[in-house]
């Protein structure tokens, strides 16, 4: 396809795009429903506010459909992962066949911002506990346990969340190199704390987005959301290169993780 009008012979839009803003852009330039986009069924697969969402059904009606994807990218490769859906019933219906090809599908019902708000819902679950098994991580390099029996630990704890076992390889990983980075968790929590705003205090929460903010400002940005355990650390050329050649010899051989570089900032 190309160009986003481009779409006369399509059955339905499918966007998975960035955050709130992009999406709308792409979907509703100058705040209205793409002309072109007038007989297609319009499928918002990313992860964006529920505000968002009621624009685009604004804009779409009947024919707008929210979803949310649950799933690392290779359980969607793999057909494992699920859709959680909301919409109008005849939408879903057409729908059908294609989450039949790529996953399960969790139905919420007819309204599309209840399936925004299940997938902000589940991504809070999931960036809370990586903050806390990050920390189970610092406590225990701390408390002097080499990463391969700490990593050995996790994979055989009871206590390892299991949608969270397909990141245990990558917390030790010097690189951090996974498939949801640290801007992305920062957005997503915030929204998450948005849906609660003055109704309920969410202190955890809180605290994982602002542990997230502070691996962003070190430099982090990029990197898989495991890095929550280099907290403090400034992921600068010469200082993460020393750290990745230390850790990677430390889970490789087993032997007590050597001092690290320099550390900036406080470390709980």
């Amino acid at each position: 396809m190309g160009s986003v009008d481009d779409v006369h012979e399509s059955d339905a839009v499918l966007l998975c795009l960035a955050d709130d803003r992009s999406t709308l852009d792409v979907a509703t330039p100058k705040g209205e429903a793409r002309a072109s986009w007038a007989q297609t069924l319009v499928v918002n697969t990313a992860t964006v506010a529920p505000d968002a969402i009621t624009a685009l059904v604004k804009a779409y009606g009947d024919r707008f459909v929210a979803a949310e994807i649950l799933g690392a990218p290779q359980a969607v490769r793999s057909g494992t992962a699920t859709f959680v859906v909301g919409g109008p019933a005849s939408a879903r219906e057409a729908l059908a066949p294609l989450w039949n090809v790529f996953a399960g599908v969790l139905d919420v019902g007819d309204r599309p911002e209840t399936a925004a708000i299940m997938k902000l819902l589940n991504n809070q679950m999931l960036l809370a506990q990586v903050a806390v098994i990050a920390e189970t991580v610092r406590a225990g390099r701390a408390a002097g346990i080499d990463d391969t029996t700490l990593a050995a630990t996790l994979r055989e704890s009871k206590m390892m969340p299991e949608g969270l076992r397909n990141r245990i390889d990558v917390l030790f990983d010097p690189d951090h190199a996974g498939w949801f980075n640290s801007v992305q968790a920062v957005k997503d929590v915030t929204l998450a704390l948005e849906l609660a705003q003055g109704g309920a205090p969410l202190p955890v929460t809180e605290a994982a987005r602002d542990a997230y903010r502070q691996v962003v400002q070190d430099g982090w940005q990029t990197h898989d959301v495991t890095t929550l355990v280099e907290y403090g650390r400034l992921a600068v050329a010469g200082l993460a290169g020393a750290a990745a050649l230390s850790r990677k010899t430390t889970y490789e051989t087993g032997r007590t993780q050597p001092p690290g570089p320099p550390r900036v900032g406080s470390t709980p």
